[in-house]
């Protein structure tokens, strides 16, 4: 996108919904949205949001595997709870390692 582009687009979606932003950008990806998450408390708001829009919206998740326990359990209630089609990426090679 060019900054006029990027302008004109600001302009636009400044008075719309999170809902509806979320729409507008998804819409624009021709059938390839992918949304990615660490799992932090707040990004449950994003996720809450684009599976409104689509439901089996790839979910890239590349867990590094320094999370704290909390973190997967949070991932857990989370992806039950939306549904989410977690597409998880680890190292060949662990923290331990």
């Amino acid at each position: 996108m060019s900054p006029d582009q990027i302008s004109k687009w600001n302009a636009e979606l400044r008075h719309k919904t999170p809902l509806e932003i979320v729409r507008w950008a998804i819409g624009q990806s021709d059938g390839r949205a992918i949304v990615s998450t660490n799992f932090r408390p707040y990004e449950a708001v994003l996720l809450h949001l684009c599976t409104q829009v689509q439901p089996d919206i790839p979910v890239l998740w590349a867990d590094h595997g320094y999370n704290r326990p909390a973190t997967y359990r949070h991932a857990e209630r989370l992806a039950k709870l939306l549904r989410l089609n977690i597409q998880a990426y680890t190292p060949l090679v662990t923290p331990a390692r």
